[in-house]
């Protein structure tokens, strides 16, 4: 009778485990708004961290809690460079990605752009590393994205494919740094 209960209610997570739960979530969030932001200083304004709200011993309301966090921190970002998103959609919008139907970053994409932030935040301009956030990494639709950045889905659609052409370009040259650094040593 006892072992049924537990699969009803569950053992209480452990509160180390929350508490590091909690860190990455905060280290995550923060990540995320100052690669949107560019700026640490006012980047770290924008992060929106419910974390500590949820109740460890209910795991459903924590993943929704979190996500909220998520979107909340990127709607505050948003807020800051909402008149450039707008100006850098019209140029997008000229000229729109053909091929469309872009999915979600692949494990290795998402991978390049967490390892290359810092230089991503100087090289793609404000549009494309919110199209990567919202799209890429939040898997949300372009009219999603559009909706969140009040701009047309195919300026989002432009400014992710661009994107992620940038990311595959890098990824093609860390593939060739290795093979040319392998290549050296043998």
């Amino acid at each position: 009778m006892i072992s049924g209960a537990n699969e009803i209610f569950p053992e209480p997570v452990a509160s180390e485990n929350v508490g590091d739960a909690s860190r990455q979530h905060r280290e995550e969030l923060e990540w995320r708004a100052n690669f949107l932001i560019g700026d640490e200083m006012i980047a770290e304004d924008c992060v929106v961290d419910a974390g500590t709200l949820a109740e460890p011993e209910n795991p459903d309301f924590q993943e929704w809690l979190s996500e909220w966090a998520c979107m909340a921190t990127i709607r505050a970002a948003i807020q800051i460079h909402q008149r450039r998103i707008a100006q850098l959609a019209s140029t997008y919008k000229r000229r729109p990605c053909i091929h469309g139907g872009h999915t979600a970053l692949s494990s290795d994409l998402r991978e390049i752009l967490v390892e290359e932030s810092n230089g991503l935040i100087a090289r793609l301009d404000v549009l494309c590393r919110f199209a990567l956030v919202i799209c890429g990494l939040e898997k949300r639709s372009a009219h999603e994205a559009a909706l969140l950045l009040g701009v047309d889905a195919t300026s989002v659609e432009g400014a992710y494919c661009a994107a992620i052409k940038f990311l595959e370009a890098i990824g093609c040259e860390q593939f060739q740094w290795q093979n040319d650094s392998a290549a050296v040593c043998n």
